[in-house]
């Protein structure tokens, strides 16, 4: 994303994972490439599925919804940071009252009323880098029979200069 012009190249992701006549998983990617303008995607080749362009239409980042002003005010941390690198990750045990939860349920069927995990971890200075690698993942169950997550990645790039 470029934070000044606030568009984006990229791909929207389908990625089914089922089970062969073996039992043994298959995964099946689809790439959808597509631009942002004015915080909207949009495909930049024709999709035929109406339901599948609508959806890749009115898809939302995290980071366009998700707030995390009180992230300070979140209890029980386990966070490390390497310096080396520069990187860092927190985890958290989140409530169902918590904000970004209650948007997550109110975008997505989510199966169970369970209190999800958040991980956070960023890939640049903590010193505030505008540039830099940031995932965050909510897991929400995860055991051997059926793992319920949400992932959001985001990475911010250097401004590419024009030589003209």
């Amino acid at each position: 994303i470029n934070r000044n012009t606030r568009t984006a190249k990229g791909y929207f992701l389908i990625d089914e994972i089922k089970d062969d006549s073996n039992g043994r998983p298959i995964e099946n990617e689809k790439k959808y490439p597509v631009k942002m303008n004015h915080n909207k995607i949009f495909p930049t080749k024709p999709i035929s599925d109406d339901k599948l362009k609508k959806e890749i239409e009115n898809f939302k980042f995290f980071v366009q919804y998700g707030n995390f002003k009180n992230l300070k005010d979140y209890k029980n941390g386990d966070i490390s940071y390497n310096p080396n690198v520069p990187s860092y990750s927190a985890k958290y045990q989140l409530s169902n009252n918590e904000y970004n939860i209650q948007q997550l349920r109110k975008r997505y069927d989510i199966p169970t009323k369970k209190a999800p995990k958040l991980l956070l971890k960023e890939d640049s200075d903590l010193k505030g880098s505008s540039v830099g690698h940031r995932d965050l993942e909510l897991t929400i169950v995860e055991n051997k029979k059926e793992n319920i997550f949400f992932t959001d990645s985001i990475n911010f790039k250097p401004t590419e200069r024009d030589e003209s």
